[in-house]
This record gives structure tokens, C-alpha cells and sequence, in this order.
């Protein structure tokens, strides 16, 4: 726990999340920029090369434990200034086939369990304070195949402008990142595992490099952050027209096979 002094010079940022790929850079940059970092994580212990002060233990599909670790991140940071929300599962399936485990999996730790977990962190965030939902381009563009993930990120997307309308007169500022492809162990396990061949309609970045632009966008005015003006307009147009997403994605899947095979040649995968 930061003693007084140290808060009155460090600004405390609580992030979700921070064990995985984009997370375990995000905890390494704001630590290197002085941020008191508070981490939660499903793992009793904090990961040796993570790049926190203080772990809170906290499994996003369980309630109780939400309730537990809110308790304990508001007795532990009075202030908090920034609060980065980047946990996020993925089980590709088609609906015809879905399990229901799976299916309750990627809506609690996508969607419901931030929700509840931003509930509980409310309370001490900052006037002037941020909060950011690291989202996926599920959120704004339909992926085949992975139906329930794409519920689960357009849900967290409508979470987030509505609760950035609530917010606005408090001074607090919410906002919403939507990185591309990001080669972390998640995208490989997505992958693997039969995930959309949109994901390489661009080419997946270094999780370093992606992490770097959130927190560049942490640091903006606008409510959302895309990585290009493209990834920016086209998602609303084929949601607008579905004729239009018909006629174009025979080009998106030419494009994104000739990615994915430069992809798997640069990795060996040939």
C-alpha cells in the first residue's frame, strides 16, 4: 500500500488484465513514468515479471471476488487517476456448436465482470480521472464465428458511452481503445483455434507497440480510439449496409490470407 507521501507525488493507476500480453507492457510503461500501479489478476501470487506495486487477486467471472478486491483497491488507492480495464477471453465457435461454459466465459470476463468490476472502482476515481475499456474491432465489426465474443465487445462498447454520458458531469473521462490484431498468446490460441480470418485484415502488432498507443490515447479527449482513419469508417459503414459488407469481403478474405501466410512464413509456420 502507497504510504501518504508517496501518493501525494505518484499518480495511481489500477488495471485489469495486467498479466497478459498488452497488459504486462502497459504495467512496464506506466511504472517507467512513476505510476503507483495496482494490478488484478486471478493468480494468488504477482507474476515475477510483472512491474507492479501491489496485486490484487480478482477472477472476473466470480462476484464475490469483484465485491472482495473492490473493497480492497479502495482501502489500498483513496485516489485513483486512471483505471484501464484489459481483460478479455476468446473461445471461437460457431452458434450452431457453442458450449455454454464457453458462451458464459467470454460474456462474465468480457463484459459482465467489467462492469461489476468498474462498479466497485468508481467510488475513488479522481475528478479529472480516466477510465479506458480496452475493446477489440469485434466491437464495431461482426465476426464470423465468434458470435458470442462479438456480443460481448459491442456490449462493453454501448457500456462504455453510456457511461461516459453519467460520468461527464464529474470531471471523468471515458474512453474506449480498439487495437487491431495483437500478436499476444491470446491471438495464437485464437488462432489455433480456428478464429476469424479477418484478424489479419491488418497485420498483428508487437503488444509493446499496442500498448504504447493506448496509453497515447489514455492521454486524448476522444471517447474512441481506432488505429487508422480505415478501421475507423468501414466497421460503421458495413454495419449500416450489410450489402456493402457482402460485395467487400470477398476482397477483406483475399487480403487476409495473403497476411496470414506472410504472417505464418515470418514465424516459421509456413
Amino acid at each position: 500500500m502507497p504510504q501518504e507521501s508517496e501518493n501525494s507525488r505518484r499518480k495511481t493507476v489500477v488495471i485489469s488484465g495486467a498479466t497478459g500480453g498488452i497488459g504486462r507492457f502497459l504495467c512496464r510503461q506506466l511504472r517507467q513514468e512513476g505510476w503507483w500501479v495496482v494490478i488484478l489478476s486471478r493468480q494468488a501470487d504477482m507474476p515475477a515479471d510483472i512491474a507492479a506495486d501491489m496485486a490484487v487477486t480478482c477472477d472476473l467471472m466470480d462476484a464475490g471476488a469483484i465485491a472482495t478486491a473492490g473493497v480492497a483497491i479502495r482501502e489500498a488507492c483513496p485516489r485513483i487517476d486512471l483505471f484501464i480495464s484489459c481483460a478479455g477471453t476468446i473461445s471461437p465457435q460457431t452458434v450452431g456448436v457453442l458450449d455454454g461454459e464457453r458462451v458464459r466465459r467470454q460474456v462474465e470476463t468480457n463484459l459482465t465482470g467489467v462492469i461489476l468490476l468498474t462498479q466497485e472502482v468508481l467510488p475513488n476515481i479522481a475528478v479529472g480521472g480516466r477510465i479506458l475499456f480496452v475493446n477489440s474491432m469485434a466491437g464495431v465489426f461482426p465476426l464470423a464465428g465468434s458470435a458470442v465474443y462479438t456480443a460481448s465487445k459491442f456490449g462493453l462498447r454501448g457500456f462504455a458511452r453510456a457511461l461516459a454520458q453519467e460520468l461527464r458531469p464529474r470531471g471523468i473521462h471515458v474512453l474506449s481503445v480498439f487495437p487491431g490484431s495483437v500478436d499476444t498468446p491470446m491471438f495464437r490460441d485464437e488462432m489455433e483455434q480456428g478464429g476469424s480470418l479477418l484478424n489479419f485484415m491488418s497485420w498483428p502488432q508487437a503488444p509493446e507497440r499496442a500498448a504504447a498507443w493506448i496509453l497515447a490515447a489514455a492521454r486524448g479527449r476522444k471517447e474512441e480510439h481506432f488505429p487508422s482513419i480505415i478501421d475507423r469508417i468501414f466497421p460503421p459503414l458495413f454495419l449500416c449496409s450489410p450489402v456493402f459488407l457482402r460485395l467487400c469481403m470477398p476482397v477483406m478474405t483475399v487480403w487476409s490470407r495473403l497476411t496470414r501466410w506472410c504472417y505464418r512464413r515470418r514465424h516459421g509456420r509456413g
